[in-house]
């Protein structure tokens, strides 16, 4: 190795410190919640992103639940955003507290959904009726109903098109969501604590 590859890598190895000691830096300066908000933001983006480059790059056709579980991380990447601006922007704590509190639901839906597509591609219990393969056009009002009792023409939710060490992408999606949900219910239930310490104190004080 030339000194010029040794002072390259040294280079990188400091920017590299640089890098992390900045972000520890810019996250130790962030609350619990405030963490929990940012990171959930940024876990929703992650799984949309790779949802979406599945979908145009790999040519993985998502459907229906895939896409009920996409909807799920869109309303937790608006109400993580909602959050981190009533925190950082606005001052609110309250503001970030009800919005990780909510969150929490959120991911609780998501993994709710993510277990029942997982159920359903092995074959634990059948998925709904709309979710398989083919199906017919609705022409009139009087097809709308039963037409939700249909086919479409998205794939079918049991076919499983990509496994990583043995688990689905609706799989994957359930242990991210429940982890989430552990981090953001936990975010919730310190706000909690510390308004109840904030509202004990503050009445021991006006006594």
């Amino acid at each position: 190795m030339t000194a010029r590859h040794v002072t390259m890598c040294a280079a990188a190895v400091h920017a590299l410190g640089s890098y992390y000691g900045a972000m520890a830096s810019f996250l130790t300066s962030y609350s619990f919640t405030e963490r929990a908000l940012a990171g959930a933001f940024a876990a929703s983006s992650a799984m949309l992103v790779g949802a979406h480059l599945f979908e145009t790059v790999g040519g993985l056709v998502p459907c229906i639940l895939c896409l009920d579980q996409r909807e799920a991380h869109w309303a937790a990447l608006g109400v993580a955003a909602a959050g981190l601006i009533f925190a950082k922007l606005l001052g609110s704590k309250l503001g970030a507290a009800a919005a990780v509190g909510a969150l929490a639901l959120v991911y609780a839906v998501s993994a709710g959904l993510a277990f029942y597509h997982t159920g359903v591609e092995y074959g634990f219990w059948p998925g709904p009726a709309i979710c398989a393969a083919g199906g017919g056009d609705v022409t009139n009002i009087n097809d709308l109903a039963a037409s939700l009792n249909q086919a479409s023409d998205a794939p079918s939710c049991e076919d499983v098109q990509w496994r990583f060490l043995g688990v689905s992408m609706a799989g994957y999606n359930l242990l991210a969501s429940a982890g989430l949900f552990a981090i953001t219910m936990g975010a919730a239930l310190t706000e909690t604590r510390r308004a109840r310490r904030i509202q004990a104190s503050t009445g021991r004080a006006t006594s």
